[in-house]
């Protein structure tokens, strides 16, 4: 039980430490390509959520100390290969689930956490058991045409 306590207070340590510094360079080219990406779809950008920020550095480095690619809570994508934020982006907006969560109107704020060749990207929603896919504007780059839809968070992940 004390071991316990003690990770999980080592834990929410690192986690505000790591935000107290802000993103490191290549979480921002992250969310600069997040931001350019969502613009051409017309869509606003969420907001950068400090304790969301501080989740997802702290889960990327948990990963990257325990050698295990897992996901832990609620709406997220994580990615494990280049140090990149841009390669992370890419490879999330060629899944079709991780992009239908990139696109989402329903995401209202976000954090992007990286450590080494493990990236985590966390988002809250307007509304916590669905995320509605993207309707893309008839002015918006060439995609495939989607329906607006429900969609509950485990199919997010059913790519």
């Amino acid at each position: 039980m004390r071991t316990r306590i003690f990770v999980t207070a080592v834990m929410c340590m690192i986690a505000s430490t790591v935000y107290a510094g802000g993103l490191n360079s290549e979480e921002q080219n992250f969310t600069r390509a997040f931001e350019v990406f969502r613009s051409k779809y017309q869509l606003a950008m969420p907001n950068l959520d400090p304790a969301l920020v501080a989740g997802s550095q702290a889960w990327s480095a948990r990963m990257r100390t325990s050698g295990r690619f897992s996901h832990g809570a609620g709406y997220e994508n994580i990615y494990m290969g280049q140090a990149s934020g841009t390669a992370a982006f890419r490879a999330w907006e060629k899944s079709k689930a991780h992009r239908a969560l990139l696109l989402s109107p329903s995401v209202t704020s976000f954090g992007i956490g990286q450590s080494g060749g493990y990236w985590t990207f966390r988002a809250k929603t307007k509304a916590r058991e669905t995320v509605t896919k993207p309707v893309v504007p008839a002015c918006a780059p060439a995609v495939p045409a989607c329906a607006p839809v429900s969609r509950s968070v485990y199919d997010l992940f059913a790519d």
